[in-house]
C-alpha cells in the first residue's frame, strides 16, 4: 500500500512538473508570461476603472483590491480550464490501464498551483514595496487558499468527467466565466452594490472566498452573511465530483 502510494505521488508530481516546464517550453520569458497576464490585465483595469470611471475612489488601497482579486480569479480560471480538458488531452495516459484517472487531474491542479503560488510571492512582494501592513488574520490565507483549491478541484472533477462526453462545454464553460468574472465583484467593490444585491452576490462561493481573503489583506470589507455557504458548497461539490468521476472513469478510455 505504501509502496503504491509513493509510485502514484512520485507520478503526479512527474506529471505536475513536466506540464509546468512545457507551458513555458522554448518561451523567451518563461515564467513570467504567466505574471505579466494578470498584471496587464490589472493595469488595463485599473487604469480605466480607478483612473477614469474613479470606481476604486471609495476603497482604500485599491490597487491591492484589484490585483489579489486579479490574480486569485486567474488561479480559479486557469485551474478550471485546463483541468476540464486534462482527462482528453492525455488519452495516452487514460488507456494505460495502471495510471489512475484522478492522478492526471491531480497533477494538472497542480500546475495551476504552482503558478498561482509564485504570482501570490510576486503580490507579498508588491505589498513590502508599497508598505501595505501585515495583519494578524494573515494566519488565516491558507484556510482560505485550500478551500478556494478545493472548491475549484470539486469542479474541475465534474467538468473533466462531462468533457470526454461533449466537447462542446469548452466553449460553453467559457462564456460562463466571463460571465461569472463580472458577476464577481474582482473589479468593483461590493460597497457599491445595492444592498439588496449583496446577498446575491454572495451565494456566488467564489465571491465570498476572495472577499475573506481581501479582508485578510486590506481589512474593512463587505463580510458575507452565508459565510457557511462557501465552505459547505466545497464539501458539496468535492464528494459529488468524486462520485462521478470514480463511476465514469473507467469509461475514459473508450471515449477519448
Amino acid at each position: 500500500m505504501g509502496n503504491k502510494f509513493k509510485h502514484n505521488w512520485e507520478l503526479t508530481r512527474e506529471l505536475a512538473v513536466n506540464d509546468f516546464k512545457l507551458k513555458y517550453n522554448n518561451s523567451i520569458l518563461g515564467y513570467f508570461w504567466s505574471l505579466l497576464r494578470p498584471l496587464a490585465l490589472f493595469g488595463i483595469l485599473y487604469l480605466v476603472f480607478s483612473v477614469f470611471m474613479r470606481l476604486g475612489g471609495g476603497v482604500e488601497n485599491y490597487q491591492f483590491y484589484l490585483l489579489i482579486g486579479i490574480i486569485l480569479w486567474m488561479f480559479f480560471y486557469e485551474m478550471t480550464i485546463l483541468s476540464m480538458q486534462s482527462i482528453v488531452s492525455k488519452a495516452n495516459l487514460v488507456k494505460k490501464i495502471y495510471v489512475p484517472k484522478i492522478i492526471i487531474l491531480f497533477a494538472t491542479s497542480l500546475t495551476s498551483l504552482m503558478t498561482f503560488l509564485l504570482n501570490l510571492a510576486v503580490f507579498f512582494i508588491f505589498m513590502v514595496i508599497f508598505g501595505l501592513k501585515f495583519q494578524f488574520s494573515l494566519w488565516l490565507l491558507p484556510i482560505y487558499l485550500l478551500e478556494l483549491y478545493l472548491f475549484s478541484f470539486g469542479l474541475s472533477l465534474i467538468l473533466s468527467t462531462l468533457f470526454v462526453w461533449f466537447r462542446d462545454l469548452a466553449h460553453i464553460w467559457e462564456i460562463l466565466l466571463q460571465i461569472l468574472f463580472y458577476a464577481t465583484p474582482i473589479i468593483y467593490p461590493l460597497s457599491v452594490v445595492p444592498l439588496r444585491f449583496q446577498k446575491l452576490a454572495f451565494l456566488n462561493p467564489v465571491a465570498q472566498i476572495i472577499q475573506d481573503i481581501r479582508q485578510i489583506f486590506i481589512g474593512n470589507q463587505v463580510v458575507s452573511p452565508y459565510f457557511w455557504l462557501a465552505p459547505a458548497t466545497t464539501v458539496v461539490l468535492l464528494i459529488f465530483g468524486l462520485i462521478i468521476f470514480s463511476k465514469k472513469s473507467k469509461y475514459f478510455a473508450e471515449e477519448v
